[in-house]
C-alpha cells in the first residue's frame, strides 16, 4: 500500500495574538481547524480585554483611595502635633509632681520631728506638774517655786507656738495631698496620651507606607494603560488579516474533503488485505506451538522415567531411615524416664488411709490437748494463729514463725501435719542457696538426669499419683533465711500468689529432651501449705517488703518460765490410730468475708483511721493487705462478734503482723505525732501483748522505730 504523503497527514497553524505565538499540531483534523481560525482569535482577545479592564477598575479604586488618604494627611499630622505638645505639657507637670513629692516627703519628716518633739514636752509638762504638786503638798520653796512656775509659762509659750507651726505644717501636708491626686489623675491622662500618640504614629506610618504602594500603583496603571492601547491596535490589525486569509481557508475547507474521501477509499482496501496477512500469520504461530508441544511430552516422559528410578531408590533409603528414627525415639523415651527418674522415688511410703472430719472447733480443743500431752507448751493464741495463716494461704502464701532458737518454731508445724495426718516436707534452707533452681531442683547435663529437691518430688508425684488426691501436704522451709529469700523463693511466691485465681504450675528443666508438655509441667495444688522458720540472731538475713507483705510472721519470744518437757506430759497417754483431714474437708472451715457484716465493717474502720496515720508517715497499705486482714479476722476461730475476744486477738495479730513492720527504721522525733496517734488506736484495741511491742517498738536504739514482733503471753 502506497503511504500518503507528510503535507496531508500533519498541518500546522501557527497564530501570533498580542506578542504570543499560539501553534496547533495535529493529524488532518487539526490542519481542517483553519475555519475556525478568526473565531479563535478574537475570543482571545475579548477575553484579555475584559481581565485588563477589571484590573484597571480596581487601580482606579485604589487611586481614589490615595485621594481621599492625601486630604485626610494635613488633619492627621495637625492632630500628631497638638498630642506631641500635650505629652511635652504633661511631662513638665510630671517633673512638677516629681518636685512636690519631695517636697511632701521632707515635710512629713519635718512633722514626725515636731510630733516627736511635742511628745517630749508633754512628758516634761506632766513630770513638773508633778513636781509642783509633791511641793505643794511639803513646804515649799517659794524662790524655787517661782523660777519653776517661770519655766512652766515659758513652756507653754513654746507649746503654743509649736502647734501653731503643727497646724501650719498639716495645712500644708493637706494641700499637698490634694496636689499628689491630681499629679496622680495627671499622669493617668499623660499615661493615656502616650498610648493615643504611639496609636497614631502607627496609623501615620501606615498612611505613609499605603502612599508609597498608591504611587506604585499609579505608575503600574500607567505602563498598562499604555500596553491595553497596543494590543487594541494589535486587535485591529489581527481582524483585517482574518478578513484576508478567509478565502484561502474556504479553499483549504474543499481540499480536506477530496482527501478525505481519497483515504477513506485506500484504508478499505489496505484492511482487507491486513487481515488476511494477521490469519496467515497466526496459521504459522499455531504450527509452531504444537511442534513445541510435541518435543516438551517427550522430554517429560524420560524425565518421568528418571523420577520413577530416583523415588525407588529414595523408598529403600527412607525405610531404612525409618527404622533408624523409631530406634532412636525409643532412646530419647529411654533417656526421658532416665531423666525423671529421680522424680517417681517414693517420698510417702506410708499414707494414713482413714479420712478424718471433725468440726473446726473440736479439731483445734483436741490438738491442743494433744500436744500438751507431749510436754509441749504453746499458748492458744499462738496455735489459733498458725491455724488461722493457712486457713488464709490463697491471699499470704506464707507463714513465718520467727523468734530465738528452740522456743519450737520447727516442731509446731510439725505436729499440726501428723494430728492431722497431713504430708510434711521439710526443706533445710542452706546459706550458699541464690537461685530458684536450690529450691526446685536441676538438670545435670553430664548424666542427663534430673536432680530435684523434696519439694519438687512431692509435686511430682502429687500431680501423678492418685493416692494423693486429697490430701494436705505442709512445706517446712527450716531456718529460710540463712540465704537471701528474695534470691531463691521470690519467684516461687509470686506463683503461689497467683494460685487464687488460676491454676499455677512449674516448668521442669531438662534441657533440650524431647518430654511431653504433661510431663514437664507440674500444677502446684492448693493443698499445699507453706511454712517458714527463722532464727533471729547475726547469722540471718532480714527479710523484704515482699516478702512480709505475703506472709503472716508469728513470734516466738523468751519464755516466761522455763520448763523441762516432762513437767507437762501426761503418761500413758492414748494414740489414735493413723488418719487424716482431706483437704476438702479443710477448706470447709474457711470463710469468705460479707462486706455487710458488722465484723468486716468495724476491721474496715480500724484499717482506715491506721491507714490515714501511717500515709503521714509516708507508709500507706492498699486494698491488698486490707483484703488480706479481712480474710484473717473472718477464718479466726470463734469470732462471732465484734465484742468477742477473739475478734480483738484476730486484729492485734494483723496489726503486729501485717502494719508495724512497715514502720521500721523510722526516726521517732519527725513522727512523734503520728506515733502517738497509732497508739490510740492501738489502745482502743485492748490487747496488752500489742501495746507492750508498740511500746518497746517506740524505745528503739539510735531513735529509730524498732519493730520486734507481736509476742504472746504464756498461759
Amino acid at each position: 500500500m502506497q503511504k500518503l504523503p507528510d503535507w496531508l497527514i500533519v498541518g500546522v497553524l501557527t497564530l501570533s495574538v498580542g506578542g504570543v505565538a499560539v501553534s496547533f499540531t495535529g493529524g488532518v483534523n487539526a490542519a481542517l481547524l483553519g475555519g475556525s481560525v478568526a473565531a479563535l482569535s478574537v475570543s482571545v482577545v475579548s477575553r484579555n480585554k475584559d481581565i485588563r479592564l477589571r484590573q484597571l477598575e480596581a487601580q482606579v479604586l485604589e487611586k481614589e483611595n490615595y485621594k481621599i488618604l492625601e486630604a485626610r494627611k494635613p488633619i492627621l499630622e495637625k492632630r500628631v502635633e497638638e498630642l506631641t505638645s500635650e505629652v511635652t505639657e504633661l511631662q513638665t507637670r510630671q517633673r512638677h509632681l516629681a518636685a512636690a513629692e519631695g517636697q511632701f516627703i521632707q515635710k512629713r519628716a519635718e512633722l514626725q520631728q515636731v510630733d516627736q518633739r511635742i511628745t517630749t514636752l508633754k512628758e516634761q509638762h506632766q513630770e513638773l506638774e508633778n513636781r509642783i504638786a509633791v511641793i505643794n503638798r511639803q513646804n515649799p520653796d517659794l524662790s524655787h517655786l517661782e523660777q519653776l512656775t517661770e519655766k512652766v509659762e515659758k513652756l507653754k509659750i513654746d507649746k503654743s507656738g509649736l502647734e501653731g507651726q503643727i497646724q501650719a505644717l498639716t495645712s500644708q501636708v493637706e494641700a499637698l495631698e490634694s496636689q499628689r491626686i491630681n499629679l496622680q489623675g495627671i499622669e493617668s491622662e499623660l499615661i493615656g496620651k502616650e498610648k493615643e500618640l504611639d496609636s497614631l504614629t502607627t496609623r501615620v506610618q501606615q498612611l505613609q507606607n499605603q502612599t508609597q504602594q498608591l504611587e506604585q500603583r499609579a505608575t503600574e496603571l500607567e505602563l498598562l494603560r499604555i500596553t491595553y492601547d497596543g494590543i487594541f491596535s494589535q486587535k485591529e490589525s489581527f481582524e483585517a488579516r482574518v478578513n484576508q486569509l478567509r478565502p484561502e481557508i474556504e479553499r483549504l475547507e474543499s481540499e480536506k474533503q477530496r482527501i478525505l474521501q481519497a483515504i477513506q477509499e485506500s484504508q478499505n482496501e489496505y484492511h482487507r488485505c491486513e487481515e488476511l496477512r494477521q490469519k496467515l500469520h497466526g496459521l504459522r504461530i499455531a504450527i509452531r506451538d504444537k511442534d513445541s508441544e510435541l518435543k516438551q511430552v517427550e522430554r517429560e516422559t524420560q524425565s518421568l522415567q528418571g523420577i520413577k528410578t530416583t523415588l525407588e531408590e529414595k523408598t529403600q533409603t527412607l525405610k531404612a531411615e525409618i527404622s533408624r528414627l523409631n530406634g532412636e525415639i525409643k532412646d530419647i523415651e529411654n533417656s526421658a524416664k532416665l531423666a525423671l527418674e529421680s522424680l517417681t522415688k517414693k517420698l510417702w511410703k506410708q499414707l494414713p488411709n482413714t479420712k478424718f472430719q471433725p468440726v473446726e472447733s473440736e479439731f483445734l480443743r483436741k490438738f491442743i490437748t494433744d500436744i500438751n500431752s507431749q510436754g509441749l507448751t504453746f499458748s492458744t493464741r499462738v496455735i489459733n494463729a498458725f491455724h488461722t495463716s493457712l486457713k488464709v494461704q490463697d491471699i499470704s502464701a506464707l507463714v513465718i514463725l520467727a523468734g530465738i532458737s528452740g522456743t519450737g518454731k520447727s516442731e509446731l508445724p510439725q505436729r499440726y501435719s501428723n494430728y492431722m495426718g497431713a504430708q510434711l516436707l521439710t526443706l533445710a534452707v542452706q546459706p550458699r542457696w541464690d537461685s530458684p533452681q536450690d529450691l526446685q531442683g536441676f538438670y545435670n547435663y553430664v548424666e542427663k538426669k534430673f536432680k530435684p529437691t523434696d519439694l519438687m518430688r512431692g509435686l511430682y508425684q502429687y500431680n501423678k499419683y492418685p493416692e494423693m488426691k486429697d490430701r494436705i501436704v505442709v512445706v517446712l522451709l527450716d531456718e529460710m533465711n540463712l540465704a537471701r529469700v528474695e534470691y531463691y523463693f521470690s519467684e516461687f511466691l509470686s506463683k503461689l500468689e497467683t494460685r487464687r485465681n488460676e491454676a499455677t504450675y512449674l516448668e521442669i528443666d531438662v534441657g533440650s529432651l524431647s518430654i511431653d508438655e504433661d510431663e514437664r509441667r507440674l500444677q502446684i495444688p492448693n493443698a499445699f501449705l507453706f511454712v517458714g522458720t527463722m532464727n533471729e540472731d547475726e547469722t540471718t538475713q532480714t527479710l523484704s517488703d515482699k516478702v512480709l507483705d505475703r506472709a503472716n510472721v508469728l513470734t516466738f519470744g523468751k519464755p516466761q518460765n522455763l520448763k523441762l518437757r516432762q513437767d507437762n506430759r501426761v503418761p500413758n497417754s492414748i494414740h489414735e490410730s493413723p488418719r487424716y483431714v482431706p483437704y476438702s474437708h479443710f477448706k470447709t472451715w474457711i470463710k469468705e468475708p460479707d462486706p455487710n457484716s458488722e465484723n468486716v465493717r468495724k476491721v474496715k474502720h480500724f484499717l482506715n483511721q491506721a491507714n490515714e496515720v501511717m500515709e503521714k508517715m509516708g507508709h500507706p497499705f492498699a486494698h491488698r493487705v486490707y483484703q488480706a486482714i479481712t480474710q484473717y479476722v473472718i477464718n479466726y476461730p470463734g469470732v462471732d462478734n465484734i465484742d468477742s475476744q477473739a475478734f480483738k486477738f484476730a486484729l492485734a495479730d494483723q496489726f503486729g503482723q501485717k502494719l508495724l513492720p512497715k514502720l521500721r527504721g523510722i526516726m521517732l522525733d519527725e513522727a512523734r505525732e503520728q506515733l502517738d496517734e497509732l497508739e490510740v488506736i492501738i489502745q482502743e484495741i485492748d490487747d496488752i501483748p500489742l501495746t507492750k511491742a508498740f511500746q518497746k517498738a517506740r524505745e528503739g536504739r539510735y531513735g529509730q522505730f524498732s519493730w520486734q514482733g507481736l509476742v504472746y503471753q504464756d498461759e
